[in-house]
């Protein structure tokens, strides 16, 4: 169980950590400002490297508190991104073509397919197999 949920951390938060380099990369130092969208990747490098480690230290089997972190990291990109597209997006409409809150509450199942579920399943399994992890 703690290898499956080592995996669950990895798999995303490699691929978070990817698109954030590939964010900071081309919004930050190929335009050579400082843009909003290039601080907000360099925060999601920082959260997704801490959940990499988390899966890392998991697979492990070392601290307990770093994959529980972790997991609790990818929970709460699961309900930013949520919170983003139910809010954000809500003001950007095209007159005439107005969604509904259930509509955009409903383009947010990716982020929690992706992020939410195996983060909520990690740390389950991270719970239920706390005394196997050394000091």
């Amino acid at each position: 169980m703690i290898m499956a949920a080592g995996i669950m951390l990895l798999t995303p938060g490699a691929i978070g950590v990817w698109v954030s380099m590939t964010f900071v990369f081309s919004y930050g130092l190929l335009r050579g400002i400082i843009h909003p969208w290039a601080a907000l990747a360099a925060g999601g490098l920082f959260i997704g490297v801490g959940i990499v480690a988390g899966g890392i230290t998991a697979l492990m089997k070392r601290r307990f508190w770093l994959p529980l972190s972790g997991a609790v990291c990818l929970v709460l990109v699961a309900v930013a991104g949520t919170v983003f597209l139910v809010l954000w997006m809500g003001w950007a409409e095209i007159p005439g073509h107005e969604t509904a809150a259930a509509q955009r509450l409903l383009w947010s199942s990716p982020a929690w397919g992706i992020c939410g579920l195996p983060s909520l399943l990690a740390l389950v399994f991270l719970v239920k197999r706390r005394d196997e992890f050394q000091a």
